[in-house]
Protein backbone atom coordinates (compact mmCIF):
# COMPACT_ATOMS: atom_id res chain seq x y z
CA UNK A 1 0.00 0.00 0.00
CA UNK A 2 1.25 3.46 -0.62
CA UNK A 3 1.45 5.26 2.40
CA UNK A 4 1.78 9.85 2.77
CA UNK A 5 5.29 8.92 3.37
CA UNK A 6 7.92 12.07 1.78
CA UNK A 7 11.68 11.59 3.08
CA UNK A 8 11.21 14.21 6.42
CA UNK A 9 12.30 17.37 5.78
CA UNK A 10 14.79 19.41 7.04
CA UNK A 11 15.08 21.11 10.39
CA UNK A 12 12.40 24.58 9.65
CA UNK A 13 13.74 25.89 13.33
CA UNK A 14 16.34 26.36 15.57
CA UNK A 15 17.03 27.31 19.33
CA UNK A 16 18.62 31.05 18.42
CA UNK A 17 16.08 33.78 16.90
CA UNK A 18 18.35 35.02 13.87
CA UNK A 19 18.93 31.28 12.76
CA UNK A 20 15.19 31.23 12.99
CA UNK A 21 14.99 33.62 11.09
CA UNK A 22 17.65 32.49 8.74
CA UNK A 23 15.75 29.45 8.52
CA UNK A 24 12.36 30.86 7.58
CA UNK A 25 13.63 33.08 4.80
CA UNK A 26 15.73 30.20 3.26
CA UNK A 27 12.32 27.53 3.57
CA UNK A 28 10.25 31.05 1.65
CA UNK A 29 13.03 30.88 -0.77
CA UNK A 30 13.10 27.84 -1.58
CA UNK A 31 8.96 27.41 -1.51
CA UNK A 32 9.03 29.81 -4.40
CA UNK A 33 11.29 27.87 -7.10
CA UNK A 34 8.61 25.29 -6.38
CA UNK A 35 4.66 25.24 -7.96
CA UNK A 36 1.79 22.80 -8.59
CA UNK A 37 -1.66 22.57 -10.52
CA UNK A 38 -3.81 20.43 -11.51
CA UNK A 39 -3.99 17.79 -13.78
CA UNK A 40 -6.09 15.51 -15.62
CA UNK A 41 -4.39 11.74 -14.67
CA UNK A 42 -5.49 10.28 -17.91
CA UNK A 43 -3.66 12.64 -19.80
CA UNK A 44 -0.52 12.51 -17.88
CA UNK A 45 -0.55 8.67 -16.91
CA UNK A 46 2.96 7.61 -18.13
CA UNK A 47 4.26 10.58 -16.23
CA UNK A 48 2.12 9.38 -12.75
CA UNK A 49 3.01 6.03 -13.32
CA UNK A 50 6.73 6.28 -13.37
CA UNK A 51 6.80 8.77 -10.06
CA UNK A 52 4.11 5.74 -8.25
CA UNK A 53 7.11 3.44 -9.46
CA UNK A 54 9.24 5.43 -8.68
CA UNK A 55 8.88 6.61 -5.23
CA UNK A 56 5.86 4.47 -3.86
CA UNK A 57 6.04 1.11 -5.02
CA UNK A 58 7.11 -1.90 -2.89
CA UNK A 59 10.18 -3.66 -4.41
CA UNK A 60 9.87 -4.12 -8.15
CA UNK A 61 6.78 -3.81 -9.79
CA UNK A 62 6.21 -5.13 -13.60
CA UNK A 63 4.60 -3.31 -16.38
CA UNK A 64 1.79 -5.13 -16.15
CA UNK A 65 1.17 -4.74 -12.70
CA UNK A 66 1.76 -0.85 -12.90
CA UNK A 67 -0.64 -0.84 -16.03
CA UNK A 68 -3.43 -2.35 -14.13
CA UNK A 69 -2.84 -0.26 -10.67
CA UNK A 70 -3.13 3.08 -12.56
CA UNK A 71 -6.18 1.70 -14.31
CA UNK A 72 -7.73 0.38 -11.18
CA UNK A 73 -6.89 3.94 -9.35
CA UNK A 74 -7.59 6.54 -12.23
CA UNK A 75 -11.04 4.37 -13.70
CA UNK A 76 -12.59 2.43 -11.59
CA UNK A 77 -13.50 3.78 -7.73
CA UNK A 78 -16.84 3.60 -7.89
CA UNK A 79 -17.24 7.14 -5.94
CA UNK A 80 -15.41 8.50 -8.98
CA UNK A 81 -11.88 9.27 -10.60
CA UNK A 82 -9.17 10.83 -8.27
CA UNK A 83 -8.17 14.58 -8.23
CA UNK A 84 -4.17 15.17 -9.37
CA UNK A 85 -1.95 17.75 -8.81
CA UNK A 86 1.61 17.77 -10.05
CA UNK A 87 4.51 19.70 -8.61
CA UNK A 88 6.92 21.51 -10.82
CA UNK A 89 10.45 23.09 -10.35
CA UNK A 90 11.55 26.39 -11.60
CA UNK A 91 10.72 28.12 -14.71
CA UNK A 92 11.43 25.31 -16.57
CA UNK A 93 8.59 23.19 -14.92
CA UNK A 94 10.77 20.20 -14.56
CA UNK A 95 7.98 17.65 -13.22
CA UNK A 96 9.82 16.82 -9.47
CA UNK A 97 6.02 14.96 -7.68
CA UNK A 98 2.40 14.74 -7.47
CA UNK A 99 0.06 14.12 -5.16
CA UNK A 100 -4.30 12.86 -5.58
CA UNK A 101 -6.94 11.95 -3.27
CA UNK A 102 -9.33 9.32 -3.92
CA UNK A 103 -13.17 10.24 -3.80
CA UNK A 104 -15.13 8.57 -1.43
CA UNK A 105 -18.92 8.84 0.07
CA UNK A 106 -18.32 9.65 4.18
CA UNK A 107 -21.43 9.60 6.19
CA UNK A 108 -21.48 12.35 8.75
CA UNK A 109 -24.23 12.09 11.85
CA UNK A 110 -26.48 10.53 8.49
CA UNK A 111 -25.69 13.47 6.26
CA UNK A 112 -23.80 11.96 2.94
CA UNK A 113 -20.88 13.70 2.31
CA UNK A 114 -18.06 13.28 -0.47
CA UNK A 115 -14.82 13.37 1.01
CA UNK A 116 -11.01 13.26 -0.41
CA UNK A 117 -8.82 10.67 0.76
CA UNK A 118 -5.21 11.73 0.25
CA UNK A 119 -2.98 9.09 -1.49
CA UNK A 120 -0.02 8.68 -4.32
CA UNK A 121 1.76 11.57 -2.73
CA UNK A 122 5.39 11.09 -3.74
CA UNK A 123 8.57 13.47 -4.18
CA UNK A 124 11.31 12.93 -6.35
CA UNK A 125 14.53 11.81 -4.73
CA UNK A 126 16.60 15.02 -5.42
CA UNK A 127 13.46 17.50 -4.42
CA UNK A 128 12.73 16.01 -1.11
CA UNK A 129 12.26 19.12 1.06
CA UNK A 130 9.79 20.99 2.59
CA UNK A 131 9.25 23.34 -0.03
CA UNK A 132 8.47 20.72 -2.76
CA UNK A 133 6.08 18.74 -0.66
CA UNK A 134 4.41 22.26 0.69
CA UNK A 135 4.10 23.70 -3.01
CA UNK A 136 1.20 20.17 -3.49
CA UNK A 137 -0.31 19.82 -0.82
CA UNK A 138 -1.14 23.56 -0.35
CA UNK A 139 -2.56 23.75 -3.73
CA UNK A 140 -4.27 20.29 -3.14
CA UNK A 141 -5.89 21.57 -0.14
CA UNK A 142 -6.87 24.70 -1.60
CA UNK A 143 -8.59 23.02 -4.96
CA UNK A 144 -10.55 20.28 -2.94
CA UNK A 145 -14.01 22.23 -3.22
CA UNK A 146 -13.60 23.21 -6.51
CA UNK A 147 -12.53 19.84 -7.26
CA UNK A 148 -15.59 18.62 -6.24
CA UNK A 149 -14.96 17.30 -2.30
CA UNK A 150 -16.24 18.66 0.91
CA UNK A 151 -13.28 18.09 3.03
CA UNK A 152 -10.33 15.66 3.05
CA UNK A 153 -8.72 13.37 5.45
CA UNK A 154 -5.06 11.46 5.21
CA UNK A 155 -2.81 9.56 7.25
CA UNK A 156 0.58 10.74 7.49
CA UNK A 157 3.29 9.74 9.49
CA UNK A 158 5.60 11.90 12.17
CA UNK A 159 7.92 13.04 9.36
CA UNK A 160 5.36 14.64 6.89
CA UNK A 161 3.01 16.02 9.51
CA UNK A 162 4.63 19.41 9.78
CA UNK A 163 3.78 19.70 5.99
CA UNK A 164 0.38 18.89 6.32
CA UNK A 165 0.21 21.24 9.32
CA UNK A 166 1.04 23.71 7.18
CA UNK A 167 -0.93 23.44 5.10
CA UNK A 168 -4.07 23.99 7.52
CA UNK A 169 -4.86 19.80 8.22
CA UNK A 170 -5.97 19.22 11.78
CA UNK A 171 -4.35 16.67 13.67
CA UNK A 172 -7.54 14.40 14.91
CA UNK A 173 -6.46 11.27 16.51
CA UNK A 174 -3.56 8.70 16.65
CA UNK A 175 -3.36 5.47 15.22
CA UNK A 176 -2.94 2.37 16.94
CA UNK A 177 -1.65 -1.26 16.09
CA UNK A 178 -3.09 -4.02 17.82
CA UNK A 179 -2.18 -7.35 17.91
CA UNK A 180 -3.62 -10.35 19.42
CA UNK A 181 -1.14 -13.53 19.45
CA UNK A 182 -3.14 -17.03 18.37
CA UNK A 183 0.15 -19.38 19.31
CA UNK A 184 2.39 -19.32 21.83
CA UNK A 185 5.45 -20.83 20.26
CA UNK A 186 5.73 -17.80 17.64
CA UNK A 187 5.35 -15.27 20.46
CA UNK A 188 8.33 -17.33 22.53
CA UNK A 189 10.85 -17.59 19.34
CA UNK A 190 10.11 -13.40 19.08
CA UNK A 191 10.49 -12.82 22.80
CA UNK A 192 14.19 -14.87 22.58
CA UNK A 193 14.99 -13.26 19.82
CA UNK A 194 14.78 -9.79 21.46
CA UNK A 195 16.51 -7.74 24.04
CA UNK A 196 16.82 -8.51 27.78
CA UNK A 197 14.57 -5.01 28.06
CA UNK A 198 11.70 -5.82 25.63
CA UNK A 199 11.70 -9.49 27.47
CA UNK A 200 11.19 -7.87 30.63
CA UNK A 201 8.63 -5.01 29.25
CA UNK A 202 6.65 -7.54 27.40
CA UNK A 203 6.38 -10.08 30.46
CA UNK A 204 5.28 -7.78 32.86
CA UNK A 205 2.48 -6.44 30.12
CA UNK A 206 1.16 -10.12 29.98
CA UNK A 207 1.25 -10.05 34.21
CA UNK A 208 -0.44 -7.53 34.72
CA UNK A 209 -3.08 -8.23 32.28
CA UNK A 210 -3.28 -11.44 34.17
CA UNK A 211 -3.30 -10.51 38.09
CA UNK A 212 -6.08 -7.70 36.88
CA UNK A 213 -8.34 -10.48 35.66
CA UNK A 214 -7.54 -12.41 38.45
CA UNK A 215 -8.37 -9.86 40.67
CA UNK A 216 -11.49 -8.78 39.26
CA UNK A 217 -12.45 -12.98 38.56
CA UNK A 218 -13.56 -12.95 42.67
CA UNK A 219 -14.05 -9.63 44.07
CA UNK A 220 -12.82 -10.90 47.55
CA UNK A 221 -10.50 -9.04 49.66
CA UNK A 222 -8.37 -11.80 50.44
CA UNK A 223 -8.08 -13.08 46.58
CA UNK A 224 -7.30 -9.68 45.53
CA UNK A 225 -4.59 -9.06 48.14
CA UNK A 226 -3.38 -11.84 46.20
CA UNK A 227 -3.14 -10.17 43.14
CA UNK A 228 -2.86 -6.74 43.52
CA UNK A 229 -0.11 -4.42 45.26
CA UNK A 230 -1.34 -2.33 48.13
CA UNK A 231 -0.58 1.12 46.42
CA UNK A 232 1.36 0.93 43.02
CA UNK A 233 4.58 1.80 43.99
CA UNK A 234 4.79 -1.04 46.84
CA UNK A 235 5.99 -4.45 45.85
CA UNK A 236 4.40 -6.88 44.14
CA UNK A 237 1.43 -8.83 45.72
CA UNK A 238 2.32 -12.61 45.96
CA UNK A 239 1.45 -14.60 42.97
CA UNK A 240 1.53 -11.88 40.93
CA UNK A 241 5.49 -11.93 42.07
CA UNK A 242 5.29 -15.57 41.36
CA UNK A 243 3.80 -15.74 38.20
CA UNK A 244 6.21 -13.00 36.89
CA UNK A 245 9.31 -15.28 38.10
CA UNK A 246 8.14 -17.90 36.35
CA UNK A 247 7.36 -16.31 33.17
CA UNK A 248 10.46 -14.27 33.01
CA UNK A 249 12.26 -17.66 33.93
CA UNK A 250 10.43 -19.36 31.05
CA UNK A 251 11.53 -16.84 28.11
CA UNK A 252 14.79 -17.23 29.58
CA UNK A 253 14.83 -20.92 28.90
CA UNK A 254 13.31 -19.85 25.95
CA UNK A 255 15.77 -17.96 24.91
CA UNK A 256 18.60 -20.36 25.60
CA UNK A 257 16.31 -23.95 24.06
CA UNK A 258 13.74 -22.48 22.37
CA UNK A 259 12.46 -26.17 21.26
CA UNK A 260 12.77 -27.97 24.85
CA UNK A 261 10.05 -29.91 25.91
CA UNK A 262 9.03 -27.67 28.52
CA UNK A 263 9.09 -24.43 26.18
CA UNK A 264 7.04 -26.30 24.38
CA UNK A 265 4.56 -27.65 26.91
CA UNK A 266 4.53 -24.34 28.15
CA UNK A 267 3.07 -23.39 24.59
CA UNK A 268 0.39 -25.86 24.50
CA UNK A 269 -1.10 -25.01 27.54
CA UNK A 270 -1.33 -21.59 26.34
CA UNK A 271 -2.39 -22.23 23.13
CA UNK A 272 -5.21 -24.44 24.72
CA UNK A 273 -6.27 -21.68 27.52
CA UNK A 274 -6.84 -18.66 24.65
CA UNK A 275 -8.90 -21.68 22.98
CA UNK A 276 -10.74 -22.32 25.64
CA UNK A 277 -11.01 -18.91 27.09
CA UNK A 278 -12.56 -17.65 22.81
CA UNK A 279 -14.97 -20.32 23.24
CA UNK A 280 -15.88 -19.53 26.72
CA UNK A 281 -16.74 -15.64 25.49
CA UNK A 282 -18.45 -16.86 23.12
CA UNK A 283 -20.79 -19.55 24.81
CA UNK A 284 -21.90 -16.72 27.12
CA UNK A 285 -22.82 -14.21 24.54
CA UNK A 286 -25.42 -16.81 23.31
CA UNK A 287 -23.47 -16.51 19.52
CA UNK A 288 -26.16 -18.14 17.13
CA UNK A 289 -23.90 -17.59 14.25
CA UNK A 290 -22.05 -19.25 11.30
CA UNK A 291 -19.24 -17.99 9.48
CA UNK A 292 -17.82 -18.62 5.90
CA UNK A 293 -14.87 -17.13 3.63
CA UNK A 294 -15.59 -15.24 0.30
CA UNK A 295 -13.15 -13.48 -2.13
CA UNK A 296 -15.27 -10.85 -3.37
CA UNK A 297 -18.55 -9.29 -1.82
CA UNK A 298 -21.94 -9.64 -3.20
CA UNK A 299 -25.51 -8.21 -2.67
CA UNK A 300 -25.76 -9.40 0.74
CA UNK A 301 -22.93 -6.68 1.80
CA UNK A 302 -25.12 -4.18 0.24
CA UNK A 303 -27.98 -5.33 2.67
CA UNK A 304 -25.72 -5.26 5.75
CA UNK A 305 -25.13 -1.68 4.95
CA UNK A 306 -28.79 -0.83 3.82
CA UNK A 307 -29.66 -1.29 7.67
CA UNK A 308 -26.29 -0.58 9.73
CA UNK A 309 -26.14 1.86 12.36
CA UNK A 310 -22.35 3.09 12.21
CA UNK A 311 -20.52 5.57 14.20
CA UNK A 312 -21.23 9.05 13.57
CA UNK A 313 -18.68 9.10 10.85
CA UNK A 314 -18.79 6.40 8.61
CA UNK A 315 -17.21 5.13 5.03
CA UNK A 316 -19.71 3.74 2.58
CA UNK A 317 -19.26 0.09 2.07
CA UNK A 318 -21.14 -0.78 -0.89
CA UNK A 319 -20.38 -4.30 -2.02
CA UNK A 320 -19.30 -2.22 -5.68
CA UNK A 321 -16.91 -0.20 -3.50
CA UNK A 322 -15.40 -3.11 -1.07
CA UNK A 323 -14.73 -4.98 -4.04
CA UNK A 324 -13.09 -2.05 -5.80
CA UNK A 325 -10.75 -1.52 -2.83
CA UNK A 326 -10.01 -5.35 -1.88
CA UNK A 327 -10.61 -7.52 -4.84
CA UNK A 328 -10.22 -6.35 -7.87
CA UNK A 329 -6.47 -5.46 -7.91
CA UNK A 330 -5.00 -8.20 -6.61
CA UNK A 331 -1.23 -7.36 -5.83
CA UNK A 332 -2.57 -8.88 -2.40
CA UNK A 333 -4.96 -11.38 -1.47
CA UNK A 334 -8.22 -10.00 0.53
CA UNK A 335 -10.34 -12.63 1.38
CA UNK A 336 -13.83 -11.60 3.33
CA UNK A 337 -14.67 -13.03 6.68
CA UNK A 338 -18.41 -13.10 6.86
CA UNK A 339 -20.59 -13.76 10.14
CA UNK A 340 -24.08 -14.57 9.70
CA UNK A 341 -26.88 -15.58 11.56
CA UNK A 342 -27.89 -19.05 11.68
CA UNK A 343 -31.30 -19.03 11.44
CA UNK A 344 -31.92 -16.32 8.26
CA UNK A 345 -28.42 -16.25 6.74
CA UNK A 346 -28.47 -12.53 7.23
CA UNK A 347 -24.63 -10.93 7.17
CA UNK A 348 -23.85 -9.42 10.45
CA UNK A 349 -20.88 -8.50 9.84
CA UNK A 350 -17.48 -9.02 8.77
CA UNK A 351 -13.35 -8.69 8.41
CA UNK A 352 -11.17 -8.13 5.49
CA UNK A 353 -7.65 -9.69 6.23
CA UNK A 354 -4.38 -10.93 4.22
CA UNK A 355 -1.73 -13.24 5.76
CA UNK A 356 1.49 -12.25 5.32
CA UNK A 357 4.31 -15.07 6.85
CA UNK A 358 1.27 -16.54 8.21
CA UNK A 359 0.32 -13.50 10.39
CA UNK A 360 -3.22 -11.97 9.71
CA UNK A 361 -3.61 -8.21 9.12
CA UNK A 362 -7.00 -7.09 9.14
CA UNK A 363 -7.73 -4.56 6.98
CA UNK A 364 -11.25 -3.62 7.17
CA UNK A 365 -13.90 -4.42 9.69
CA UNK A 366 -17.72 -4.00 10.07
CA UNK A 367 -21.04 -4.76 12.33
CA UNK A 368 -24.08 -4.42 11.91
CA UNK A 369 -23.76 -1.98 15.25
CA UNK A 370 -20.65 -1.47 16.77
CA UNK A 371 -21.35 -3.57 20.42
CA UNK A 372 -21.72 -7.13 20.98
CA UNK A 373 -21.72 -8.18 17.48
CA UNK A 374 -18.58 -6.92 16.83
CA UNK A 375 -16.95 -8.39 19.93
CA UNK A 376 -18.42 -11.29 18.69
CA UNK A 377 -16.94 -11.10 15.22
CA UNK A 378 -13.86 -10.63 16.56
CA UNK A 379 -13.48 -13.66 18.48
CA UNK A 380 -15.27 -15.58 16.08
CA UNK A 381 -12.48 -14.89 13.51
CA UNK A 382 -9.48 -15.05 15.72
CA UNK A 383 -10.96 -18.62 16.51
CA UNK A 384 -10.78 -19.17 12.88
CA UNK A 385 -7.50 -17.98 12.14
CA UNK A 386 -6.16 -20.22 14.84
CA UNK A 387 -8.15 -22.99 13.05
CA UNK A 388 -6.25 -22.14 9.85
CA UNK A 389 -2.82 -22.53 11.84
CA UNK A 390 -1.82 -18.78 11.63
CA UNK A 391 -0.29 -16.84 14.34
CA UNK A 392 -1.80 -13.36 15.11
CA UNK A 393 -4.08 -11.35 14.27
CA UNK A 394 -2.95 -7.24 13.70
CA UNK A 395 -4.72 -4.31 12.25
CA UNK A 396 -4.45 -0.88 12.48
CA UNK A 397 -7.09 1.11 13.85
CA UNK A 398 -8.16 4.60 14.91
CA UNK A 399 -11.13 4.20 17.41
CA UNK A 400 -12.83 6.17 20.36
CA UNK A 401 -10.62 6.11 23.57
CA UNK A 402 -13.55 4.02 24.81
CA UNK A 403 -13.07 1.20 22.12
CA UNK A 404 -9.67 0.60 23.74
CA UNK A 405 -10.79 -1.24 26.45
CA UNK A 406 -12.82 -3.19 24.73
CA UNK A 407 -10.36 -4.54 22.56
CA UNK A 408 -7.50 -5.24 25.69
CA UNK A 409 -10.57 -7.32 27.48
CA UNK A 410 -10.57 -9.33 23.51
CA UNK A 411 -6.93 -10.02 24.72
CA UNK A 412 -5.66 -7.42 21.59
CA UNK A 413 -2.55 -5.60 23.22
CA UNK A 414 -1.43 -2.38 21.25
CA UNK A 415 2.21 -1.97 19.59
CA UNK A 416 4.02 0.66 18.58
CA UNK A 417 4.64 1.67 14.99
CA UNK A 418 7.85 0.74 13.21
CA UNK A 419 10.97 2.83 14.32
CA UNK A 420 11.08 4.57 10.56
CA UNK A 421 7.89 5.54 10.90
CA UNK A 422 7.61 6.82 14.16
CA UNK A 423 3.21 7.49 14.48
CA UNK A 424 0.89 7.64 12.10
CA UNK A 425 -1.85 10.01 12.75
CA UNK A 426 -5.38 11.48 11.43
CA UNK A 427 -5.52 14.62 9.79
CA UNK A 428 -8.29 16.71 8.15
CA UNK A 429 -8.39 19.81 5.88
CA UNK A 430 -12.00 21.57 6.13
CA UNK A 431 -12.39 24.84 4.00
CA UNK A 432 -14.17 28.04 6.24
CA UNK A 433 -17.43 27.78 4.95
CA UNK A 434 -17.89 24.32 5.96
CA UNK A 435 -20.98 23.96 8.08
CA UNK A 436 -20.09 24.14 11.73
CA UNK A 437 -22.60 21.92 13.36
CA UNK A 438 -20.41 19.03 11.06
CA UNK A 439 -17.58 20.55 11.71
CA UNK A 440 -17.52 19.87 15.59
CA UNK A 441 -18.05 15.45 14.30
CA UNK A 442 -15.74 15.74 12.24
CA UNK A 443 -12.94 17.35 14.83
CA UNK A 444 -14.04 14.78 17.34
CA UNK A 445 -11.84 12.02 17.94
CA UNK A 446 -14.97 10.18 19.96
CA UNK A 447 -16.76 10.58 16.30
CA UNK A 448 -14.18 8.09 13.99
CA UNK A 449 -13.78 4.76 13.79
CA UNK A 450 -11.49 3.69 11.05
CA UNK A 451 -9.93 0.77 9.88
CA UNK A 452 -6.30 0.48 7.75
CA UNK A 453 -8.08 0.08 4.42
CA UNK A 454 -9.87 3.39 4.86
CA UNK A 455 -7.04 5.17 5.30
CA UNK A 456 -5.03 5.36 2.14
CA UNK A 457 -4.56 3.09 -0.64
Amino acid sequence: MARLTPSPPSAMTGPGAPLGRARRAHREAMEKVYSAARVQPEEHRDVLAQLWKENLAHGEVSQEFLERRMRWFQEQNPAGPPRTWMGFHGPEREIIGSGSFYPRDIYVSGRKLKAGVLGDFGVTRAHRIAGAAMSIQRELAKGCRDAGVDFLYGFPNKASFPIFQRAGYKKIADSIIWVRPLMAAYKLHELAASSAGEQHSTVSAVVQRVAERAASAIPHPRWRALWEAAEPAATPAPLTQALSTAAERLVQRATVKPDNALVRAAGRAVDGSMALRDAAALLARGSRVRTELVDAADHRFDELWSRAKPAPIAGERSAQFLNWRYAQLGNVRHRFFCMLDRHDGRLLGYAVYAVRNNKVEVTDLFCEDDGPLLDALLLEFCQAMRREGHVSVGMLLVTPPAFNARLRALGFFSRPHPPKVGSRWLVVHLDPSFPEELRRVLLDPNSWFMTDGELDV
